[in-house]
Order: C-alpha cells, then structure tokens, then sequence
C-alpha cells in the first residue's frame, strides 16, 4: 500500500489540477457561446477567419445602441404565439390569467437573434473596419447551420422554424411577462393571488434587492439551500436602472458569458435539485 505521505503528496498534485478544470469549466472561452476559429465549442468558425469572440454579440464602435454596444441583427419576428393548451384552443394567458405577451422587450430578442434561426449566427453590424456584413466560417455545420449560417439544430433553438414558424414560443417558460405579483412591465400585470406571494409554500418567492448577485440587483428571497439561490435570480426592471415593475426575459434564468459554469448557461444550478426553478417557485 502507498504510505500516508505518498497519499499527501497526490492530492498536493492533483488538487491544483481539478481546480483549474473547474475554472476553466467558467467563463466565455471555449464555452458554446465562443464562436470563434480556435474554440472548442459544438459550433465555431470553420474557415479560421475569426478568431475574435466578443465580435459576434459586441463591438465596441458602430454599434447602433450604446447599450451593451450589442453587435448582432436582431431577430426577424415581430410577433409571438404561445402554442396550444392540451385541448388545441391558443393560449394567451397563464394559468393565473396574466396575459401572454406577444411583443418581446429587447432583452430577450436579442437572444433570439441567433436562437430563433431566422438570423444567420455571424450577421452582425460591424463585422470588420465598421462595416456590417455576415463573418463566414459558420455556415453549412452539419447540423447544425444551414447554409445561409442559421441554427437548424433543435436542441438550440427557441421559438423558430423548427417549432413551426419564426415567433411560435409554445412551449417554452413564458419571457418578457411580469414577475408574479408584478405590474405595468411590457405593458402587462401579473394576476398572480396576493396569497401566494412571499415565502409561501406553493407560491412564489418575493422580488427582492437585499444581497442580489444578479446583474440588475432584482431577485427573489429563495434561500440558498437544497439546490436553490434566489440572490442569483435576474429580475429586470420595466425601466433601466428601477427595482421596480420587473419581469421574466432570457437572462433572469441565462448568464450567456457562462459565469457560472451551470449546463445551459443557467445561474442556478438546474440539475441541482431543480434549483433553477425553485429560486422562484417556492415548490
């Protein structure tokens, strides 16, 4: 048998290994959101044109909006649908009876500028010395891009042409809604029961700002335990920069710089005991 030191000196080895895979695991580089030439990611450039990463969502001149200098054209829905009930009848509110949005804020479509398939993944505004064009090298990936660089893949892609047309979001965690017990966000109230707000088991947790790790400092009071982190849930506000009227888009439940390291880019841990959805569904 090794001796007891042979053992110490192993894991004095191997220790700095399994924590540099584990940050490694974080962050944007080689993460499905590293499109460029030299990632490791399921898609990346093909041809080795592009070996920048930021480019494909950010710039930082010409962009159109100062706002997160965004880079990517934007999807080519003007309307959303919310698939049918069981029954077949159309849905257009929650089980609560909060209407359905059927315009998105632009929080959430600019992700679906690349999740809908309706945009080619390297179609941006400034694709190099300021001018707009598509940065080839992702086009015709078996299956996963078309030959125009769009996602055809259905594992990626949210409320598009595989769900049947550009817009169709049935069957997905509504986005661009108020949070329960919220109102005036997108234009739409919450019509949640006052009764199952707060830490109410089997309703909702309450919106919070008190030690929040989220982007706009809006969370829920979901404690951090048995899988769930409320401080890490990313309520937006209806107005920039409020702790007010806040709702559900892509990036309460998404990190896309995968800063945590989570399956799916979550920031709470969706494998975990479902904590994701327990951050807010207090279940």
């Amino acid at each position: 048998m090794p001796s007891r030191v042979g053992i110490n000196r192993f894991f004095v080895c191997i220790a700095p290994l399994l924590l540099s895979s584990v940050a490694f695991a974080q962050g944007i580089r080689n993460s499905d959101h590293d499109l460029s030439f030299s990632s490791t990611g399921t898609i990346h450039d093909t041809l080795a044109t592009q070996n920048q990463i930021c480019i494909f969502c950010h710039t930082p001149h010409k962009a159109p909006s100062t706002q997160f200098a965004w880079n990517h054209n934007g999807t080519l829905a003007t309307s959303w649908q919310w698939g049918t009930d069981l029954d077949g009848a159309a849905l257009t509110r929650t089980s609560f009876g909060t209407p359905l949005p059927t315009t998105l804020r632009s929080s959430s479509k600019r992700c679906l500028g690349c999740h809908d398939g309706s945009v080619a993944l390297g179609d941006v505004f400034n694709a190099g010395d300021g001018a707009a064009g598509i940065i080839p090298g992702l086009a015709s990936i078996p299956g996963f891009t078309d030959a125009a660089g769009r996602l055809i893949d259905a594992t990626h892609i949210i409320g598009g042409p595989v769900a049947g047309t550009v817009g169709a979001m049935g069957g997905n965690h509504p986005i661009s809604i108020p949070y329960a017990g919220q109102t005036g966000y997108n234009g739409l109230n919450s019509l949640v029961p006052a009764s199952l707000l707060g830490d109410v088991i089997g309703g909702y947790y309450s919106v919070s700002t008190a030690g929040c790790t989220s982007t706009t400092g809006v969370c829920t009071t979901a404690p951090l335990s048995d899988g769930r982190n409320g401080a890490a849930i990313n309520l937006i506000p209806n107005t920039p920069g409020t702790t007010t009227n806040v709702g559900v888009e892509c990036a309460t439940c998404h990190e896309p710089h995968n800063r945590f390291g989570f399956d799916f880019f979550t920031r709470v841990d969706i494998r975990n005991a479902s904590g994701l959805c327990r951050s807010c569904h207090n279940k």
